[in-house]
């Protein structure tokens, strides 16, 4: 008798699941546009790696070291690169080739080749190599993307050399965009964050997404126990290639980037500072001070404007007015800059003339 009320039980909740299973599956057909195709549960990695690794370069720059007893030694440092245009131009941080007095590039097939440094920038770590197309057997090369594009927590992946081991492979998020960095020495802005891993010699490779297309030149990882005795782990940080693009294309026009300047110390503004300093706007960038004889002091602006447009492009924040002046402007041009002073909306015109780093 025990064992027919078990059975019983048992048929009963299984009748009572299979329907409301059935239910469920009902809802969510409803639901369900089944002549979309079924959604890819995992990214395919791996043809994005065979298709950019061959691009991929190890860089072993060698330098004179100096010990404490003044004797000087020959030391070699290793970083990554990624070839990014068929006449051998290859991407690359700064802080790789800094100090450099010889570079050499490795390639994924092993050869090694001579490169020479094309130009670098401290301010954005990043530098362009080049080698000779003719001395590379089957060139491969990797289109430079657009991370304005980029959504966040996409799939990325990044491709390096971390201490020594070429050609690895790690995979991750985009976990934020417009990221600042403060070094010793600059103050890196537009970068991207990831939690793909990040080790010494993963500078200057590429962070792909999922089409094969750089997104960020990897520059930095934030690890271990800060200065303010918080811990940090698996903050990663790109150069994003809405920088890395005219960056680029600077150096090997010019060697080096020339960068055009308003003339202003700047903040952004926020709706918190907005309502402590009786702002009429609470997005944009306030002005703080004017370099004296300066583009914006000549043109006539003032301290508390707030610049909102620029050639009738809005501007919310820094990185944006910033990356406009990178990517469209040149030293000599003349702009509209569009403010905010007090309510009134105001246009002035100014020449940018060339922003000189100490």
């Amino acid at each position: 008798m025990k064992i027919w009320v078990a059975v019983l039980l048992v048929s009963c909740f299984l009748t009572f699941t299979i329907a409301c299973v059935t239910e469920s599956q009902k809802d969510e057909s409803s639901q369900i546009n089944l002549d979309e195709p079924a959604p890819q549960i995992f990214p395919d990695v791996a043809s994005v790696v065979e298709a950019v690794a061959p691009s991929v370069v190890l860089v072993r720059t060698r330098q004179s070291l100096t010990d404490r007893f003044g004797r000087t030694n020959q030391g070699t440092s290793n970083g990554s690169g990624i070839i990014f245009d068929q006449e051998g131009y290859i991407l690359t941080n700064n802080h790789v080739v800094q100090e450099a007095e010889s570079v050499d590039v490795v390639l994924s097939s092993g050869q090694e080749v001579n490169s020479k440094i094309v130009g670098t920038d401290p301010n954005t770590d990043l530098a362009v190599l080049k080698i000779n197309p003719a001395d590379v057997e089957n060139l491969v090369v990797t289109k430079l993307g657009d991370s304005s594009n980029a959504r966040i927590g996409e799939w990325v992946i990044a491709i390096g050399n971390p201490l020594g081991y070429a050609g690895s492979v790690t995979v991750g998020v985009l976990s934020a965009k417009d990221r600042t960095l403060k070094l010793p020495d600059a103050r890196l802005h537009d970068l991207l964050q990831t939690d793909a891993v990040i080790n010494p010699g993963n500078s200057g490779g590429p962070l792909l997404n999922l089409r094969g297309e750089v997104i960020g030149i990897n520059t930095a990882v934030i690890r271990g126990t800060l200065a303010s005795g918080k811990q940090a782990e698996g903050i990663c940080l790109a150069v994003a290639s809405t920088t890395a693009i005219p960056v680029a294309n600077q150096i090997i026009q010019n060697g080096k980037v020339l960068w055009p300047r308003i003339g202003v110390g700047i903040d952004d503004v926020t709706p918190a500072n907005a309502e402590k300093l009786g702002l009429s706007v609470d997005q944009g960038v306030l002005i703080l001070s004017l370099a004296k004889d300066g583009p914006a002091e000549q043109a006539g602006l003032e301290p508390n404007d707030v610049i909102v447009a620029l050639d009738g492009e809005t501007i919310t924040k820094f990185t944006e007015l910033r990356r406009l002046m990178l990517q469209k402007y040149s030293i000599g041009d003349t702009v509209t800059i569009s403010i905010f002073r007090g309510n009134d909306q105001l246009d002035f015109e100014v020449v940018l003339d060339e922003l000189v780093f100490e």
